[in-house]
């Protein structure tokens, strides 16, 4: 979106506001004047204009956010299709790597919790064994992918996402 473009939505909406603030007071003080029967005609204005005039910008302000909502419902619908194909090609990348680096399925699944953050009881607990065995393929798992730690296996996989680079094959 081009940043002049963005003013003017801006603009557009916080004059909605303003034109829809006015017309707010307008209707309560004529609801407070029907309420307690004072007469707040003009001598320049008819009251009757003023709430057609009030009506129409009403209508208006709500056809601008209107268009705004859809505007910002179809860019939201894109950016959660950009994370989904990212979100795939993150994982077709994990996945890649995991077969390069002849993960059997017990490895991948520790992997993938080690990658998403979990500690190593959490891990355990998830996949119902003990802490050491957790431990050793932990190990297994560090040692086939070359790197010393949780850290560096994380890092693999996101240092190239936070450049913008596409990652390569080794």
């Amino acid at each position: 979106m081009k940043p002049n473009n963005n003013k003017f939505e801006v603009r557009s909406l916080i004059f909605s506001f303003i034109v829809i603030s006015i017309c707010e007071a307008f209707f309560l003080l004529d609801v407070f004047a029907d309420f307690f029967r004072l007469n707040i005609d003009t001598l320049w204005i008819e009251h009757e204009q003023i709430e057609l005039f009030s009506t129409l910008t009403l209508g208006l302000s709500m056809i601008v956010i209107a268009t705004q909502i859809v505007r910002l419902l179809r860019q939201n619908r894109q950016a959660q299709d950009t994370i989904d194909v990212a979100s795939g090609e993150l994982w077709g990348v994990i996945q890649r790597h995991f077969d390069m680096w002849k993960f059997s399925p017990s490895e991948r699944e520790v992997a993938l919790l080690l990658i998403k953050g979990m500690s190593t009881q959490e891990i355990a607990d998830i996949r119902d064994t003990k802490i050491g065995t957790v431990k050793s393929q932990t190990s297994a798992i560090y040692q086939k992918a070359g790197v010393k730690g949780r850290n560096e296996l994380v890092a693999y996989f996101v240092e190239d996402l936070l450049a913008g680079e596409r990652m390569f094959e080794p």
